[in-house]
């Protein structure tokens, strides 16, 4: 069952005595910048002040798995640094000097200009700047960033609806390209927000080939616009997640008639994976028998090495049944459905705290009883903005006798060692930490997801953890 935040009363799982924690599990809309930042030789110039980039930073990028941008590093970001004077006078024009600027010496493919909350509330005019460069062969587009209107989700569905609009062409235009009916666009992951995003998007682009397809995706190594430019030519666009991207592939359907597959959950483990490659071999027609020889190479693989350390796991002091999740919607329905359907783990709670818009609530509540569990129908699941609110229930739960896992981010680890529960970050902020290659993603990523659960609750077991 959905739980509202108004639901959770004083005195029902919180205490008059306990303050309210305010931690920061997502950033403002200027944090769509990111996702330029993540296609190769796209640069974002910011029209807005000082300490807007820093700040999203921080929960994007350098205390999420150590991560930065590539191509351009946040350090050489242009910025108008937007100040007092701008407030009284505009920055209008000196954000037209420094886009002029940025074209000069900038070797980028394509520029995207975007405001902030100041700028935004001043009333500068970033597209009439954009247009400046129309039929010059300067590729430059506007997307409006104000943090007032949304968090970092909604600026990145900004800048890929400003990329559909005006970089992409027009559907008459793209009428001459001939379509690919093996080519997929792949939706639903976002880069640095999704901490995991480099090596899932890796992993998914070789499952999805070893399985007949041509997928095509737009970040990270050796893409940029070149795969941009190809998404007129899809059979279809793949859209994995509960609700991130909905709006850009329903777009797509509309301006290119391609259309969309969608699978809720970013398969962790080999029940979701083998469901994941079933059901999009059905929806394309693929050949199935191929499919079938690949699931089959695959979970002997999986169980190969599972039952290699599983006498390990059942001698362990400290053997979790039941968790937590804090995150994200899409790291929590993907780590459910794993943890209840190939471990036989109970959820508590699960927490979402990335502000999902209530009009997707009930149908993210619907992929979370899509469980292979009688009880499914019963999990709790918390929409709130409010990250807090998990490590208030927590300490207030019994979870000593029950053994319990709580997966979040790097807030909840404190709760987690304050309880000696067994912890293990799955979304951002993750920590300061690099991640490097990591990813839950497919049949290799539940074992690595196992053995992270396993071994935090082995070592806090044996004391070697406090």
């Amino acid at each position: 069952m959905s739980i509202a935040l108004n639901d959770i009363q004083p005195g029902a799982c919180l205490e008059n005595d306990y303050a309210w924690s305010e931690q920061q599990r997502v950033a403002c809309a200027i944090g769509g910048i990111y996702t330029a930042l993540a296609i190769e030789r796209v640069l974002p110039i910011m029209h807005s002040g000082p300490g807007c980039q820093g700040n999203i930073n921080g929960v994007l990028a350098s205390t999420n798995g150590g991560q930065n941008a590539d191509t351009f590093l946040e350090s050489v970001i242009p910025s108008t640094n937007f100040c007092e004077a701008d407030v009284v006078f505009g920055g209008q024009e000196r954000l037209r000097k420094l886009v002029a600027d940025s074209v000069k010496y900038y070797n980028a493919d394509l520029f995207v200009i975007t405001d902030g909350c100041t700028s935004e509330i001043v009333g500068d005019d970033i597209e009439e700047i954009a247009n400046d460069y129309a039929g010059t062969g300067t590729k430059v587009i506007h997307v409006a960033l104000p943090g007032f209107k949304g968090n970092n989700l909604w600026g990145h569905s900004q800048v890929l609806n400003a990329i559909i609009d005006q970089y992409l062409p027009t559907a008459e235009e793209a009428a001459a390209i001939p379509k690919n009916p093996k080519q997929v666009n792949v939706f639903g992951v976002v880069p640095f927000y999704d901490t995991f995003w480099v090596a899932t998007l890796e992993k998914l682009e070789g499952l999805l080939r070893d399985i007949g397809f041509e997928p095509n995706i737009f970040y990270g190594r050796d893409k940029g616009l070149a795969a941009v430019d190809k998404i007129p030519a899809a059979g279809f666009n793949l859209l994995l997640s509960p609700w991130v991207d909905s709006d850009v592939v329903r777009k797509l359907e509309q301006k290119y008639e391609t259309p969309f597959f969608h699978y809720p959950a970013v398969p962790v483990g080999p029940s979701e994976t083998n469901r994941f490659i079933r059901a999009i071999t059905e929806y394309a027609g693929t050949d199935r028998i191929a499919a079938e020889a690949y699931i089959k190479k695959q979970e002997d693989r999986y169980y190969y090495y599972l039952n290699h350390f599983l006498r390990w796991i059942y001698t362990c002091r400290v053997q979790p049944r039941e968790f937590f999740i804090n995150s994200s919607a899409t790291q929590a329905l993907s780590l459910t459905r794993y943890l209840v359907n190939d471990l036989g783990f109970i959820p508590r709670r699960i927490f979402i705290n990335e502000d999902v818009p209530e009009d997707n609530q009930s149908r993210i509540l619907a992929d979370f009883h899509d469980l292979d569990w009688k009880g499914a129908a019963d999990i709790e699941v918390i929409f709130t903005a409010d990250g807090g609110l998990c490590d208030q229930y927590v300490k207030r739960s019994d979870t000593s006798f029950r053994k319990t896992v709580i997966l979040g981010t790097t807030w909840d680890e404190l709760t987690a060692k304050t309880r000696r529960i067994p912890f293990v970050p799955v979304s951002a902020p993750y920590g300061d930490v690099i991640v490097g290659q990591k990813t839950y993603f497919g049949y290799d990523g539940g074992l690595a997801l196992m053995q992270d659960i396993f071994n935090d609750a082995a070592a806090k077991g044996m004391g070697t953890v406090n």
